[in-house]
């Protein structure tokens, strides 16, 4: 019987899935099977679960046999040596995927060793990641993956009964999927997700290095087997599979012009239009296009989403059989989407680039990325490379959108959008309302996103042949689906009840009042437009704006494993590093905004402090947040300490003090034009990284996080003394002035002490009102401490919580 790449593939994700069982069942001695080896509880598994794979078309036997026999090196072990060209598909497969660790094992796979970070492989700056594990479950009835989980911990108390609960769990999926009717597709990517809850945070091996996850390893070898079954055709003889060659293919996908594409609403102004809508949908379009294309080549070839082997932001990599099918799948991607962007306006420019390379290279997969990268640069330098003559980008004169001003107008009269951008507007309406993203070749529920391959809508439904959700839920389903927390968080009207503790009534009463509302419909679920996001802040009606990016990240990929003996940049381990980030920024991040409370431990908040960050966090409004970068919108008061809180927790979320974040913050009116908030925040972020990273940049300097978290409580001791009067407004402007004047421009060491007899002339007043806080002011006469160095950023921070009505921001004059 001819097997298919997807019998190889689910043989591949089975084939180590008895470690679970082995290490649940740890020195116990079961008379159903032959030995205590991962592959016979692997043999034992598939046969348990008969039926289940009987179901949707597969041969049990064969299964237990093809998944179990993939240990070439187990000379006293035969029968889980591997025989078939199926079993040395799947054999070959595993030795690619696992070259972080050696042939071996055969003396089990002890419980008590936890799966590492990882970070904690990384050398950065001379830094190494700090020692520490995984809890696979945790407080609050979690086991497994699940928000709030990947935080190492110094000790992690493993074992047999730890094993046992993720067992527990794994079979319930189980008993789920058996009540369904699945395709082997479905339960091929089925499968994948319930591995990813139970499997994520255990260990593929706990005898060498245990930092890559047995769902990565698992996932990792399904995808090598199925490209590698493509490649031969399907009926491989032993030695032809064993002969190795170029027979993968690593593609690289990349949309370039991606922030100036979401950025560009030219001509509108934040607050007016939908725009609060639109910004969030226009960000979805550009993550779902990536993702779409991505999807479509799978397709094209046969294979499934396990092939999409790293990814995020705009930017995918798949492993793909190095064959004719695949190279013309390729081109025919190029100019579909090619042709698709240039009927946008070409704001987006997708790039496809492509390397054959021989299945040894995994032992050198750092190499081959920087290969492929290089393929990437000249890609860039052709875009469209379809094009035979200019005439082909010409179009119609017509009236240009008023919204992004690259294509026509639906109607010739002033203020009229295009259709993706009316669209925009229908689909950012629905955002609050959706928690899955479902993709159809034809019959889409309206509104959808048209791509060349796939029509994306906000629900699935019949017709749909892939799924998203939007949360980590990890429930099996009919359709094939994965967990994609793409949709984001949308700050609504029911969310600003919650912060201001008033009735609906009562808040409409007064937003339309203030002139905040554009539309009178939606009750709770209305979006919060920009302009009311403004006017919830505390102090000055202004809107926040803030822009984090992960440091060293680009070192920790291509250089961060090298070792002057070997390079641990395997293949398994990029991948569980690119998750394992996503998942931060997809995620963590999230139910931070949604729900703070779940790290009030881990960050030391009493309930008071809990409860207020939990009223006041769901205000903010992410723009996007993914690979290893955000862009947030909000309350200027409330965006300022989640950044905070959001680096603190990124701190313990990677254990390496190399790994940090910069950004830049920006305060602006909501009718501020999105382009120039952008420029901004660009520009905010990128003197936090010339300033030497770890740092942000707010109200005119670059602050390193530890000092700024001390400051904010010069914030608020400050705001403290203006309302009580024992500090003057007029005084703190004049320590401004002071700072501006010796500190703001280039002077040396001697010229710029001549601040401290004028600042302390000027602390007089202060002492006269009250002698304590003239005390703690005096300390500004150190010129070398952080109150003294930093003093612009805590004096208008404190400034405008005090304040009540707006003025230009300081850094909208720059």
């Amino acid at each position: 019987m001819v097997r298919d790449g997807l019998d190889l593939a689910l043989a591949g994700l089975l084939h180590d899935v008895g470690k679970l069982y082995g290490r649940a069942l740890w020195g116990e001695r079961d008379e159903r099977l032959p030995d205590r080896t991962h592959t016979a509880y692997t043999a034992h598994f598939v046969q348990k679960e008969a039926e289940l794979f009987r179901k949707a078309g597969l041969d049990p036997d064969w299964l237990a046999k093809t998944a179990s026999r993939h240990h070439e090196g187990w000379r006293d072990r035969p029968q889980y040596q591997p025989q078939s060209p199926e079993e040395w598909c799947v054999a070959l497969a595993d030795t690619y995927a696992s070259q972080e660790r050696e042939e071996g094992g055969q003396g089990g796979s002890p419980p008590e060793v936890p799966l590492q970070p990882p970070f904690s492989q990384l050398r950065l700056q001379g830094k190494e990641g700090r020692d520490g594990g995984y809890l696979p479950v945790g407080g609050g009835g979690r086991v497994g993956l699940a928000p709030g989980a990947l935080y190492p911990e110094a000790s992690v108390p493993m074992g047999k009964a730890t094993y046992g609960r993720l067992v527990e769990r794994l079979e319930a999926r189980l008993s789920e999927m058996a009540r369904l009717s699945l395709t082997k597709e479905a339960l091929l990517l089925n499968l994948a997700l319930a591995f990813q809850e139970a499997l994520s945070l255990v260990p593929a091996d706990t005898q060498s290095e245990p930092d890559v996850s047995l769902y990565d390893h698992l996932r990792l070898t399904a995808a090598i087997a199925h490209a590698l079954w493509l490649y031969h055709g399907g009926q491989p003889s032993v030695e032809e599979l064993r002969r190795d060659g170029e027979k993968f293919l690593l593609v690289v996908g990349d949309l370039g012009g991606i922030q100036g594409h979401i950025y560009r609403i030219s001509g509108a102004e934040t607050g007016v239009g939908g725009i609060a809508k639109r910004l969030r949908a226009r960000s979805l379009e550009v993550s779902l296009a990536a993702e779409t294309m991505a999807l479509g080549i799978l397709r094209s070839l046969g294979l499934t989403p396990l092939n999409r082997i790293l990814g995020a932001g705009g930017k995918f990599y798949l492993l793909l059989p190095n064959t004719k099918e695949a190279q013309e799948a390729l081109e025919e991607a190029r100019e579909a989407w090619g042709r698709w962007a240039l009927r946008r306006g070409g704001s987006l420019i997708p790039n496809l680039a492509s390397l054959a390379f021989e299945g040894k290279e995994f032992r050198d997969f750092a190499g081959v990325l920087k290969a492929l990268h290089k393929e990437l640069a000249q890609a860039k330098l052709k875009p469209f490379p379809f094009l035979k003559k200019t005439e082909e980008t010409r179009g119609e004169a017509l009236r240009p959108c008023a919204a992004c001003g690259l294509r026509p107008a639906l109607k010739d009269e002033p203020g009229s959008l295009c259709p993706d951008c009316e669209r925009e507007r229908e689909v950012g309406g629905l955002l609050p309302k959706r928690d899955r993203v479902g993709f159809f070749p034809d019959g889409a529920p309206r509104p959808f996103f048209a791509f060349p391959s796939l029509k994306v809508a906000l629900e699935d439904g019949p017709g749909a042949v892939h799924v998203f959700r939007a949360e980590l839920d990890f429930r099996p389903s009919a359709v094939p689906t994965e967990a994609k927390p793409l949709l984001g968080h949308l700050p609504r009207v029911a969310h600003a009840l919650k912060a201001q503790g008033v009735s609906l009534a009562d808040y409409t009463a007064w937003a339309r009042e203030e002139g905040l509302l554009e539309e009178e419909e939606g009750g709770e679920d209305r979006v919060l437009t920009f302009g009311e996001l403004a006017a919830l802040s505390e102090g000055a009606p202004y809107l926040g704006a803030l822009m984090l990016d992960a440091d060293r990240m680009g070192e920790a990929f291509a250089t961060g494993f090298k070792r002057e003996e070997r390079d641990l940049a395997t293949p398994s381990r990029l991948a569980a590093l690119s998750r394992t980030l996503e998942v931060f920024f997809a995620t963590e991040v999230l139910e931070l905004i949604r729900n703070p409370a779940l790290y009030a431990g881990r960050l030391g908040w009493d309930a008071l402090k809990a409860r207020r960050k939990g009223e006041r966090y769901p205000l903010i409004y992410s723009v996007y947040s993914g690979g290893d970068d955000l862009f947030l919108l909000g309350p200027w008061d409330v965006l300022l300490d989640f950044a905070l809180d959001l680096e603190r927790l990124y701190a313990l979320f990677t254990g390496h003090e190399a790994l940090t974040l910069s950004g830049g913050f920006v305060l602006a009116g909501p009718s501020l034009p999105i382009p120039e908030l952008a420029r901004l925040l660009t520009r905010a972020e990128k003197a936090a990284k010339e300033a030497g990273r770890g740092r942000l940049f707010l109200f005119g300097q670059a602050v390193p996080w530890a000092h700024l978290r001390n400051l904010r409580q010069e914030v608020e001791a400050l705001r403290s003394d203006l309302r009580a009067e024992r500090v003057s407004r007029a005084q703190v402007y004049r320590w401004l002035s002071l700072w501006r004047r010796f500190w703001g421009q280039d002077m040396n060491e001697g010229e710029r002490m001549r601040y401290k007899p004028l600042l302390a002339y000027a602390l007089r007043r202060v002492r006269e009102r009250d002698k304590g806080a003239w005390k703690r002011y005096m300390g500004l006469l150190d010129h070398q401490g952080p109150a003294w160095r930093y003093l612009p950023v805590w004096v208008q921070w404190g400034l405008y919580l005090s304040r009540k009505t707006r003025e230009e921001p300081l850094e909208v004059k720059a």
